[in-house]
């Protein structure tokens, strides 16, 4: 059985399906591209791999982290989770957006007289009026330098799956594959679903990650077309979640569960990765990885391993391009040795776990 984007079983009506996590890219698109434009307005779309269409933020080509070998990440926009430390804001909302890079600005105003908006100020760098732009990216159409650029970028399943592909010698000796995160799969879990399908059919080593947050008959569906899963335990206190990322972990933490029981129905589960980041200031403390290791033993059995993320400052300058503010600005980065005495608790209650390094 699969499910539309609320969790809804569209194998009765197998062609159509509900996007609705999603946004246009380029309003200036010919007629027949319109035409597309307009059924998915409606909520409906094709199954058909031509057809159905996701926003993505970035595709990562050769990359050694987030799974084993090398891989292919895909960026899917859009999650509810506000995070103190994301390192990808461009990834939080559903919308396309426009990135301002200053420092690349030739004066040369061709963004101000593109915009419909007037929300392009002709001051140095000339900034965006946020509470004005609507992101019609008209401004990086004709920005010739790149210092107005979009974020963002509607794609079909078959051109996402003919990218990851293109890699598939890499793949083959070392490993590899591909990774799907965001921003959250779970915002756009039909596309996410269908990529993952079409690339275990090409017999590609898939993963993703997710903070869990969503529905859980998608989340289910989507386990199914994965050999690895890695799975955000941010904080476990509900209070203090809600005061870090802006929601309570409810969600999260039962789908979790939930994922975990249905993993042991499966006859060749996917790997479940538990990753605990760890920021200091925030929850990089003792008391937190008690409260994790307790949840862990007293709800879960089939995961692979806990891993805990050092925190890294690599996503601050996206920050300022969307004219953001990033709550840890001058943090430095998390050494992995500083993590040793905390994985020691979970080594010591027989809980496997490892220090990422980045």
């Amino acid at each position: 059985m699969e499910y539309n984007n609320d969790g809804e079983d569209f194998s009765k009506n197998s062609t159509m399906i509900s996007l609705s996590f999603f946004v246009i890219i380029d309003i200036t698109k010919n007629s027949a591209s319109n035409n597309s434009i307009n059924s998915w307005r409606d909520g409906k779309m094709n199954m058909d791999n031509t057809a159905l269409s996701g926003i993505v933020f970035n595709i990562q080509r050769y990359s050694i982290h987030d799974g084993t070998g090398i891989r292919t990440l895909v960026f899917m926009k859009g999650c509810p989770l506000r995070c103190r430390w994301c390192s990808n804001p461009e990834g939080l909302s559903n919308e396309i957006q426009v990135l301002n890079e200053p420092e690349k600005c030739i004066g040369c105003q061709a963004c101000t007289k593109a915009c419909p908006e007037n929300a392009i100020h002709a001051n140095p760098g000339f900034p965006i009026n946020r509470k004005k732009c609507i992101n019609c990216g008209m401004c990086a159409k004709y920005c010739p330098t790149g210092a107005k650029n979009i974020c963002g970028e509607l794609k079909k399943v078959d051109e996402v799956v003919a990218l990851i592909e293109r890699d598939r010698p890499f793949y083959t000796h070392s490993n590899g594959g591909v990774t799907m995160g965001g921003g959250e799969i779970l915002a756009q879990p039909a596309f996410v679903y269908k990529v993952l399908k079409c690339c275990r059919e090409l017999k590609i080593n898939t993963a993703i990650e997710t903070s869990g947050h969503g529905s859980l008959k998608w989340l289910l569906q989507i386990a199914n077309q994965c050999d690895v899963i890695h799975y955000d335990i941010k904080v476990i206190k509900p209070d203090v979640h809600k005061n870090l990322t802006g929601i309570d972990n409810a969600v999260i933490l039962d789908n979790l569960i939930k994922l975990d029981k249905y993993l042991s129905t499966m006859a060749s589960p996917p790997l479940l990765i538990l990753r605990l980041p760890v920021v200091d200031g925030y929850n990089a403390s003792k008391a937190f990885i008690r409260d994790a290791a307790e949840f862990i033993k007293g709800n879960l059995c089939n995961y692979h391993l806990i891993e805990l993320l050092p925190f890294h400052n690599f996503g601050e300058q996206k920050y300022h391009k969307l004219d953001m503010k990033y709550e840890l600005a001058g943090q430095p980065n998390t050494n992995p040795e500083d993590l040793i005495d905390l994985a020691a608790i979970l080594s010591e209650l027989n809980l496997p776990v490892r220090i990422a390094r980045w």
